[in-house]
């Protein structure tokens, strides 16, 4: 299921149509304290990106400090757990990427806790198309560049922030459609990968916009290709996977909020619906958009059946490549 990136036109009239029946929470105020963002990756990718600027803008229209924590470590899953063990009440909410609330289901033999079941979809706010990006290492500054050095058998390693993700499963797909020596490095977050990316320990690397783009800017990471149909407005000289050639090669990150199960449905709109307020301010979405991060709002329903969704569409790739489970 591919992610249509909504104006905020149609994102405004999803508002008026999900605040109609809030008035009934005048009663229960939200929140009486400070609430923490929890993220399960070190500073400088998408999902550390969202979170603070939705704290931002959140802590104002709430009244209360919105804490951001960096809890990096098991592919998100420390900052899931934590998310899962909280209470109820809102206070504590996980600013999430892809693999803590889908993915890693897929390829974990045993997991603390079932995404599916013991989280709570709030709201989807933002996605990103990957972008595969060469160091400096491997002196590789195009798709036909990169394609010659499968005739010599070059092996080349990619990294990810964390095994079952879209950024790991983006290479494991390459490899399969390109025949390439390709080794997977995994690490604890995007940000160590790009550090290790432009240190020259792996050559390739599958990532959003955001960890990226000033390297990208300052020529010492190059773009080979993003991983749509089409080219992407945030640097419209880099070719879709698509018209390189590669199929079913639309993956995107996304990111969402979510909450501990046994939340009351009421509360759970209220925070989407205000999620959905701060993503429409033409500002926030500019400063998202020029981080690489497009606006694409989901209700709780909505979001729980795109991961649904995305679970099935990933399990296809994953059965496809044959990753066996951790």
């Amino acid at each position: 299921m591919s992610i249509c990136r909504k104006s905020l036109l149609a994102l405004l009239a999803t508002l008026a149509t999900a605040a109609l029946p809030l008035s009934a929470l005048a009663a229960d105020p939200f929140p009486v304290k400070p609430v923490k963002f929890i993220v399960g990756y070190p500073p400088g990718g998408g999902t550390d990106v969202l979170a603070r600027v939705l704290a931002n803008e959140l802590a104002t229209k709430w009244s209360q400090q919105v804490v951001v924590e960096n809890k990096a470590g098991a592919g998100g899953m420390i900052a899931a757990q934590q998310i899962v063990n909280a209470g109820p009440d809102g206070h504590s909410l996980l600013v999430a990427y892809t693999p803590e609330v889908s993915l890693n289901k897929l390829v974990y033999k045993q997991m603390p806790y079932d995404p599916q079941a013991d989280l709570q979809p709030i709201a989807l706010a933002t996605s990103a198309p990957l972008y595969l990006v060469a160091g400096p290492k491997s002196k590789v500054t195009s798709w036909a560049q990169l394609l010659d050095l499968k005739k010599t058998q070059a092996q080349l390693s990619f990294g990810s922030p964390g095994i079952g993700g879209q950024q790991h499963l983006a290479g494991e797909l390459l490899k399969i459609q390109t025949a390439m020596n390709l080794t997977h490095v995994p690490y604890r977050g995007t940000s160590q990968a790009v550090a290790d990316l432009l240190g020259g320990q792996i050559d390739l690397l599958f990532a959003t916009a955001p960890s990226i783009i000033g390297h990208i800017r300052a020529g010492t990471l190059k773009p080979l290709l993003v991983t749509a149909n089409v080219r992407d407005g945030m640097l419209p000289d880099v070719p879709s996977a698509k018209e390189l050639g590669l199929k079913d090669f639309e993956i995107s990150n996304w990111f969402g909020v979510f909450g501990p199960k046994a939340m009351n449905p009421q509360l759970v709109e209220k925070i989407s619906a205000d999620v959905a307020t701060a993503l429409a301010d033409k500002a926030v979405a500019k400063k998202l958009g020029d981080q690489g991060l497009a606006v694409t709002y989901l209700t709780p329903d909505k979001l729980r059946a795109f991961v649904v969704a995305e679970m099935k569409k990933y399990g296809d790739i994953i059965d496809k490549v044959g990753i066996p489970k951790q």
